[in-house]
């Protein structure tokens, strides 16, 4: 560090170098410090084989958390929060961990999946977690795997659900989606679509969707959207009213 003799003080940057002022009015030099690692040090230096690793893994989960988001869109872009993706990567990321079988930086969202753990870890994902299912509907639903049905037996629907105040109808609606996860492909069947008065009278709801094409990784979405009527329409309240949730799955 050098010192500077002058009569005036200096302040700054100038190339390399910076000129400092203390607090007690001394002025001194100094040559800027070589901060952080290159590229090539990072990618060599087996100090940093963890980062790495995780890093890939991540950026695995990441590309396949944009099939994964899609699987059941048309409810999503109606239902859905700002941390919807981030949520996604991180659910992936965690059944990723599940694979046993390989070293951190090799293992694969794929093996993890094929876990029982993993598999659960899929359940009661919410699009919007501002809105999650076992606070909007407050009885159980039922589903047949053999026949891709969610069934609301003996449904009130002022009484079972937690209505937004400008709410006046809700939408109800199921999905069921292949989702082949090694190769990034899906097929979705959407069930016809239930609306229904605040005040409507007791009944069974059954949503019922095709078998989507496809004998991997099923999984069950279900739909609550809340909507106002305005003359002879039922428009939908924002996003942040409503709710996805994946319900079941089911491996063929």
């Amino acid at each position: 560090m050098a010192k500077i003799i002058a009569p005036f003080l200096i302040k700054g940057t100038i190339e390399e170098i910076n000129f400092v002022v203390t607090a007690d009015g001394k002025n001194y030099a100094r040559a800027k410090g070589k901060t952080g690692i290159t590229a090539k040090e990072f990618k060599n230096n087996p100090v940093f084989d963890r980062i790495r690793n995780q890093g890939q893994e991540f950026g695995q989960c990441a590309k396949k958390s944009t099939v994964f988001r899609q699987l059941a869109v048309r409810f999503s872009t109606l239902a859905k929060d700002g941390s919807f993706a981030g949520r996604a990567n991180k659910l992936l990321f965690e059944i990723l961990q599940e694979d046993t079988s390989q070293p951190q930086g090799k293992r694969t969202l794929a093996e993890g999946l094929k876990t029982n753990d993993g598999k659960e870890y899929l359940l009661f994902f919410e699009s919007n977690k501002l809105r999650p299912l076992d606070k909007i509907l407050k009885i159980k639903e039922r589903y047949n795997q053999d026949n891709q049905t969610v069934v609301l037996a003996d449904f009130i629907s002022k009484e079972h659900l937690d209505w937004p105040e400008e709410a006046s109808h809700v939408h109800l609606a199921s999905a069921t989606a292949n989702w082949n996860f090694d190769n990034d492909t899906f097929d979705t069947c959407y069930s016809n679509e239930i609306i229904l008065e605040k005040e409507s009278e007791k009944q069974t709801i059954t949503l019922k969707t095709d078998k989507p094409i496809g004998n991997h990784l099923h999984l069950t979405f279900l739909f609550i959207g809340f909507a106002k009527q305005e003359r002879k329409k039922h428009k939908l309240l924002h996003r942040k009213n409503n709710t996805v949730t994946l319900i079941a799955y089911n491996t063929l």
